[in-house]
């Protein structure tokens, strides 16, 4: 028999940030009673990773992966459970599943102390897609998923709660490019959501998206076919009428977008949204923002770039994000824009909050990958410290771009985990860190940091994504965010 565990899934989830305002009611419907969910953070940046009271982490929730179990090969996914305490902990995984009749998977997995444990979701059930939920006994470690296709490996970090609402704001359906919406319910009840859409066009609430079932312990679907065909520019809104979900995406481009990702959505809305990433290079062929106002009130926002040194370079975007709707901004429309890295931050004018996310294609030989990341929202800005279960397991150039946000120079340390703790990459231990800058560091030829879990810690306040090989004989990188904590 199947143990329905409850454990760190319902109300009891601890998260040390504020909570972040939500769609006003009427979007989708009347105001719903679940409580709000925050962004997923590790703890204050100075707090020591050690399974105490007030650290942040027992309960993990993932986005979904291909289960590879009638699929051809090449699909497929796996989490990593990261332990860097100094005592053993517990980690008890379920895996849920969109397959009708499919009871979740449960097994307990021992972390040794500053450790690090891969575990296989490739097959483990039957169905389309796998989910899974991963609870901490004691708290103290971390959790991120990696999705396998064949266009290419996608990692994104896990959340610490569930949520009633979720946005996604870089939806791209042109040229043959395929998206499906995997929404968990890890409850033993039922939970019902409305789906609201919106494009150039405006906003629109189909009726056949409107009281989507989630069977309890399963996933549901919502695949491509009823979402709108060739859109460049697609927000969505997941909504909860009933009960608490967690909404992931998973996206095969191709056309003008090649590659693949898979990822979780924005439990909450935000005033600032930071892009380490920008680049103008030989390479770039795109570099285009998606913004999305799922409220109800028109928004105005800002796009400023950040680390362009050229004083002659001025550059601003302001427009009015009507309600419920959603544009596009494309840092190629500045073609001033000096060469080189840049980053990009996103604000509003008021407290209403937007969903902002970046996808960057980019030239490889032949062809092209594209890399799709949400940005890092106002409740991420005082971190010092960031973390990630996967580093890069090849040496490559700039695999950590790290996004200053103060305007005073700093330095940059990297570590990387394992048995002997946190330790200090060779030649990483002080890297320069300009004022209000981006930075990009590779991943040196070392077994020791390769694949290994991985901490970036700084003396001002940064941002840190990951920009990793898409794996196999694929060219070309996909975008993470890292953990902030």
């Amino acid at each position: 028999m199947i143990l329905r565990r409850l454990v760190g899934v319902g109300p009891f989830v601890l998260v040390p940030l504020a909570a972040l305002a939500l769609v006003p009611a009427g979007v989708l419907g009347p105001e719903r009673t679940p409580g709000s969910a925050v962004f997923a953070a590790l703890g204050a940046p100075t707090m020591p990773f050690v399974p105490s009271a007030e650290f942040i982490g027992s309960t993990w929730h993932c986005a979904g992966v291909p289960s590879g179990a009638d699929s051809a090969d090449g699909l497929g996914g796996d989490l990593r459970i990261v332990n860097p305490t100094d005592g053993p902990l517990t980690a008890h995984v379920t895996v849920f599943s969109d397959a009708a009749g499919v009871d979740p998977s449960e097994q307990d997995v021992e972390l040794s102390p500053r450790s690090t444990e891969q575990v296989s979701l490739t097959g483990l059930l039957d169905g389309r897609y796998l989910a899974a939920m991963v609870e901490i006994g004691g708290g103290g470690a971390w959790v991120e998923q990696q999705a396998r296709h064949q266009s290419g490996a996608s990692v994104s970090p896990c959340a610490n709660s569930t949520s009633a609402d979720w946005y996604f704001a870089d939806n791209y359906t042109r040229n043959g490019s395929s998206e499906d919406l995997l929404i968990t319910n890890p409850f033993p009840h039922d939970a019902i959501v409305d789906i609201a859409l919106a494009t150039n066009d405006g906003q629109r609430v189909p009726q056949d998206l409107q009281g989507i079932p989630v069977p309890a312990l399963s996933i549901a679907i919502v695949t491509e076919d009823r979402l709108p065909k060739d859109e460049a520019v697609l927000g969505i809104a997941v909504r909860s009428t009933q009960g608490r979900v967690v909404a992931g995406r998973a996206q095969h481009y191709t056309g003008e977008r090649f590659g693949y990702s898979a990822m979780l959505g924005a439990p909450s809305l935000s005033t600032t949204w930071w892009f380490p990433d920008g680049d103008v290079a030989d390479d770039v062929r795109f570099e285009r923002y998606s913004i999305y106002n799922p409220s109800d009130r028109d928004v105005s926002v800002s796009a400023n770039f950040w680390g362009v040194t050229d004083p002659e370079f001025t550059g601003q975007w302001v427009e009015t994000i009507p309600a419920g709707e959603v544009r596009s901004f494309l840092a190629g429309d500045f073609v001033d824009l000096p060469p080189g890295r840049h980053g990009i931050v996103f604000t509003t004018d008021g407290t209403e909050g937007i969903v902002v996310e970046q996808g960057i294609t980019r030239k490889t030989g032949d062809t092209w990958h594209t890399s799709v990341a949400m940005g890092a929202p106002t409740v991420f800005e005082g971190f010092r410290r960031w973390s990630m279960a996967y580093g890069s397991p090849t040496p490559a150039k700039g695999v950590l771009i790290v996004m200053n946000l103060d305007f005073d120079a700093g330095t940059v340390v990297v570590k990387a985990l394992g048995p002997a703790g946190e330790v200090v990459v060779p030649g990483l231990d002080a890297v320069e860190l300009p004022g209000a800058s981006v930075i990009a560091i590779p991943i040196p030829d070392d077994p020791a940091v390769l694949g290994a879990a991985l901490v970036v810690e700084s003396d001002r306040r940064i941002v840190v994504q990951r920009s990793l090989p898409r794996g196999g004989d694929l060219r070309g990188r996909s975008a993470a965010l890292a953990l902030p904590g």
